[in-house]
């Protein structure tokens, strides 16, 4: 009896000893979900999630969706490495989203269970903060335009402009000139709309500022 304890706490001991510690590396295998969206008719949930790829030093999002009473979650996207914001259709038909696939942030479009998918926007500033309007026909997006631009042609050439010139340095006479890691930069934060179908982009906050003025962070 004394001796098959002995064996046995030497077995526990080993399998002990073998299993992985809970350190930087494992934290990083895991996947991290993230912005929850149950659709109108309260049937799916749609969520992002996010895998750290070590090896290529990448991370990558992608859609995904789950019955809403529990299941097995099914992927929708799979191209680019950023798939987030999904948003719902008023008839839960369809799902908008941001995605990198063509090279830029821009909005995208599919149909619910992943099929169709289209891209709506594909403006030189890129999109972000996706919502539909309430009676489906519209999609509202955030975009970092230059204020004195009146279309996209015109930031598309500012963007080049400050791509290619040399001089680097900054000039502020105003606050807010440094937010957390980021700089004020010439751009500003506005709210654009856009036909579900596609078409130019309408901005409806002109003007020199950021809308909001002031965020700590969030959605939205």
């Amino acid at each position: 009896m004394f001796r098959a304890l002995i064996i046995l706490s030497a077995t526990l001991l080993v399998a002990q000893a073998q299993k992985m510690p809970f350190d930087a590396n494992a934290l990083l295998k895991l996947a991290r979900i993230s912005d929850p969206q149950i659709s109108p008719d309260g049937q799916t949930v749609a969520f992002s999630v996010q895998r750290v790829d070590l090896e290529k030093n990448t991370r990558v999002t992608q859609i995904y969706v789950v019955p809403a009473e529990g299941g097995t979650p099914r992927q929708l996207t799979t191209e680019g490495t950023l798939n987030e914001r999904a948003r719902w259709s008023p008839d839960a038909k369809k799902i908008a989203w941001i995605s990198n696939r063509g090279g830029t942030s821009q909005v995208w479009l599919m149909d619910a269970d992943g099929t169709h998918a289209r891209r709506v926007t594909g403006i030189s500033t890129e999109a972000g903060g996706v919502v539909f309007s309430p009676n489906g026909k519209q999609l509202f997006f955030t975009s970092e335009v230059y204020p004195d631009c009146p279309d996209d042609a015109c930031n598309k050439q500012k963007l080049a402009a400050s791509d290619d010139s040399k001089v680097k340095a900054r000039e502020y006479t105003s606050l807010l000139y440094r937010h957390w890691t980021k700089w004020q930069s010439a751009r500003r934060k506005h709210i654009l709309v856009v036909d579900v179908e596609g078409g130019v982009p309408k901005d409806l906050t002109p003007g020199g500022y950021d809308v909001p003025p002031f965020s700590l962070g969030g959605p939205d």
